[in-house]
C-alpha cells in the first residue's frame, strides 16, 4: 500500500508507544462497526505488546457490535466525562482511528485539544486528512481495520494476530464495504480476510451478528421508510429517504438502527445516489452513497459541509427537515449523476 508502511514509519511509531506510559486511541463520534473494530483491534494489539492503553469513543456505539471480544472495554465520554477527560488530557500519545480531523470527536474533541504535549498519530482512510505528526494514511484503503491490520503486520507479523484482533479487524473491513459489496474491494483486502479466516474468523458467524440481526421495530421501521418515506426522482437518478425524531420514538429507535438503509435505494435500477435525512437533537445529519462516478464527498464537501469518500459520504444541514430536502433538491437541480 504506496508507502504508508515504509519501515522508517513504522520505527517511528514504535519509538513513541515505547516513549509513552500512557496511550489512548480515540475514534469518531457515532462509531461504526471500522471505528470500534479498529480501535479494539489497535488496543489490543499495543495492549499485548505491555503498552497501558485505553480506547474511547464520544457516544454509544451500535448494540449489534456487542458480540465483539473487547467490546465492554470500550469507554464512552459521554457516558464517563470527568474520567475520560482526564485520562486523554494528560495521555503521552494519542492515536486517532478512522477520521480525518479533530473535530469527528463531537465534544470528546476538547480533551484531546487540552493535550498539548502529546504527540498524534494517525490511522486513517479517509480524504483530505488534517495534519498530524505521523500518519498513516491510505484513502485508496478500503477500512481503517485493513490499515491497522497492514500496520500491525509491518510492525510484528501475522503471529500477533490473536483470534482477539482478528475478529475486529474482520468486522470493521466487512462493515465499511457492505459485507464486500462497495468500496476499494482490492486484492489485498481479500489477502487480508484471508489471513483473519487462517487466524480464527468465522465470517458466517459474524454476518448474522451483524447483517442478519435486528429486532421487530427495527425491522418495521426499514418497510415504513421505504414504502412512506422514500422518494425517488428517476429522471436524475436520485432518491432519499427522510426519518424525523417523532418516527424514531414511534419505532422505539435504538444506535444502529439506521446502519444501511441509505444503500437499499441504489438496488433500484434507475438510482446510482441515494441520500438520508435523520433528524436529531442538533441537527439533520445527512448520509450520501453512490455508485458508479458521481462523487458524494463533493457533493456533500459542497453542499452540506461533509465529506467522506467518492461513493459514501456524509454531512449536516442546522435547520429543520423541510429546509433541508429543500436545499437538497436545489443542489440536485444543479448537480446530479449522469445517464
Amino acid at each position: 500500500m504506496k508507502n504508508t508502511f515504509d519501515s522508517t514509519k513504522i520505527i517511528q511509531f514504535q519509538r513513541l508507544c515505547a516513549a509513552a506510559r500512557t496511550i489512548a486511541v480515540v475514534s469518531h463520534t457515532n462509531p461504526d462497526g471500522d471505528a470500534i473494530g479498529s480501535g479494539l483491534a489497535l488496543s489490543g494489539f499495543l495492549r499485548n505488546l505491555g503498552h497501558d492503553v485505553r480506547f474511547f469513543v464520544p457516544n454509544r456505539f451500535p448494540k449489534f457490535l456487542d458480540f465483539i471480544p473487547g467490546s465492554e472495554r470500550v469507554e464512552i465520554y459521554n457516558e464517563a466525562c470527568a474520567a475520560v477527560r482526564a485520562y486523554i488530557s494528560s495521555a503521552d500519545l494519542i492515536i486517532c482511528a478512522d477520521f480525518n480531523r479533530i473535530e469527528r470527536l463531537d465534544k470528546l474533541s476538547a480533551a484531546v485539544e487540552e493535550n498539548i504535549v502529546a504527540p498524534r498519530v494517525l490511522i486513517d482512510h479517509h480524504l483530505n486528512p488534517a495534519e498530524f505528526e505521523l500518519a498513516f494514511s491510505d484513502t485508496d484503503s478500503s477500512s481503517t481495520a485493513q490499515l491497522v491490520y497492514e500496520l500491525i503486520l509491518a510492525w510484528a507479523g501475522v503471529e500477533a494476530i490473536t483470534p482477539e484482533i482478528a475478529l475486529p479487524l474482520y468486522v470493521g473491513m466487512t462493515t465499511d464495504t457492505g459485507n464486500f459489496s462497495y468500496g476499494n474491494l482490492t486484492p489485498e483486502l481479500y489477502r487480508a480476510v484471508a489471513v483473519l479466516v487462517e487466524r480464527g474468523v468465522r465470517p458466517i458467524e459474524v454476518s448474522q451478528a451483524v447483517f442478519n440481526t435486528q429486532s421487530e421495530n427495527r425491522l418495521r421501521m426499514v418497510g415504513y421508510l421505504l414504502s412512506e418515506k422514500m422518494r425517488v426522482h428517476a429522471p436524475i437518478h436520485t432518491a432519499y429517504i427522510t426519518l424525523t425524531r417523532a418516527e424514531k420514538t414511534r419505532f422505539d429507535h435504538q444506535i444502529g438502527d439506521t446502519e444501511g438503509i441509505v444503500n437499499m435505494p441504489l438496488s433500484i435500477d434507475v438510482v446510482s445516489f441515494s441520500a438520508m435525512f435523520i433528524e436529531t437533537l442538533d441537527c439533520i445529519k445527512l448520509s450520501f452513497r453512490s455508485k458508479g462516478a458521481f462523487d458524494v464527498d463533493q457533493f456533500a464537501r459542497r453542499y452540506f459541509d461533509g465529506g467522506g469518500h467518492r461513493n459514501a459520504a456524509g454531512g449536516r444541514y442546522y435547520g429543520p427537515m423541510s429546509e433541508a430536502v429543500a436545499r437538497f433538491e436545489q443542489a440536485m437541480a444543479e448537480t446530479h449523476p449522469e445517464d
